[in-house]
């Protein structure tokens, strides 16, 4: 089982605790850890971008050349994205940033120069979507950090099944929530709970 450790924090104030030496003591104390992940390290240097203009490839039926304005500057980024359209607000991660394994640099496509990437939600470790890019709400500041508008760093822990087979009360993140509050000590909070009106 996956626990998200933003997830946890919506019920246990985890501000200034030692997410590791957490990890350590839920291992010795309710159930064996067998996997620590750090999501998001890897985004670096992404904001959010609005494509100003969109035209086709001239080598490509495939690529088209954007201009992305990211507040600072416009950019001109040659992008495959299938869903691509004018107006639209996107990640843009600038030469210099990395997405995942991916080192943002100048890249030439197509005899064309592109300073940048447009990215899907898959590439910034958001969703499991590749089919197009990721897409802001209208009116989304442009300029902005990414990871200051979408919940991309995580610390991810695996807990083992077996360890908590005779622990139901442990079967979700609330119930690991009750014992980490337990271990520091501190407040749970209550989950939030959606009524369901339709029928009354």
């Amino acid at each position: 089982m996956y626990i998200s450790l933003n997830w946890i924090s919506d019920y246990v104030n985890l501000k200034g605790v030692d997410l590791k030496e957490l990890i350590n003591k839920f291992t010795l104390s309710c159930a064996e850890v067998e996997g620590v992940y750090e999501k998001g390290k890897d985004i670096k240097n992404v904001v959010t971008g609005k494509i100003i203009s969109l035209l086709p490839h001239t080598n490509s039926k495939k690529l088209k050349l954007l201009k992305v304005d990211v507040k600072e500057k416009v950019l001109d980024i040659v992008c495959g994205a299938p869903n691509v359209k004018e107006g639209m607000i996107v990640p843009v991660a600038l030469v210099g940033g990395s997405v995942g394994k991916i080192k943002i640099s100048k890249a030439t496509v197509g005899g064309v120069d592109s300073w940048g990437m447009c990215c899907s939600g898959q590439e910034l470790g958001i969703s499991d979507d590749h089919s197009g890019l990721f897409v802001f709400d209208e009116g989304t500041p442009l300029g902005v950090d990414v990871k200051k508008i979408l919940d991309i760093d995580d610390v991810i822990f695996e807990v083992d099944n077996k360890s908590i087979t005779n622990r139901p009360d442990m079967w979700g993140h609330y119930g690991i929530a009750r014992e980490i509050a337990t271990l520091l000590k501190k407040e749970l909070l209550p989950p939030q709970v959606w009524e369901d009106k339709t029928n009354l």
